[in-house]
């Protein structure tokens, strides 16, 4: 049996939180080939309003770097391992995931973040 991609994430995650029922950010940082920023930033916006929507979703922002623009960051707070789960499998996610990785350059680097001194 093989596991699919979200499980893979969702797994990979799992290991760096004490607690996946807690909340916990997620920074993504992701480098698209020169020439498509206006459409990686157009697919985010598409789904945005969707991902707002999800449950357990506490911030999903977008972000540039400008000194070099084809390096983008997703910071994603999330209530629970979960929430981010059920937010991978839905339909704008699948969407904006292909969107992306048409235009992705290299592999999507993932930093799993938990509150301090809370």
């Amino acid at each position: 049996m093989t596991i699919d991609a979200v499980s893979s994430i969702i797994a990979h995650f799992g290991v760096q939180l004490e607690d996946p029922a807690k909340p916990f950010a997620l920074l993504v940082h992701l480098r698209f080939r020169e020439g498509t920023q206006d459409a990686v930033s157009a697919a985010f916006a598409r789904a945005r309003p969707l991902s707002l929507a999800d449950k357990g979703v506490l911030a999903y922002h977008l972000n540039q770097d400008p000194k070099d623009t084809s390096r983008f960051v997703v910071y994603e707070r999330w209530a629970s391992l979960a929430d981010l789960e059920a937010h991978l499998r839905t339909p704008h996610v699948t969407t904006l995931r292909e969107e992306f990785d048409a235009m992705i350059v290299g592999t999507p680097d993932f930093h799993v973040l938990v509150p301090a001194g809370e």
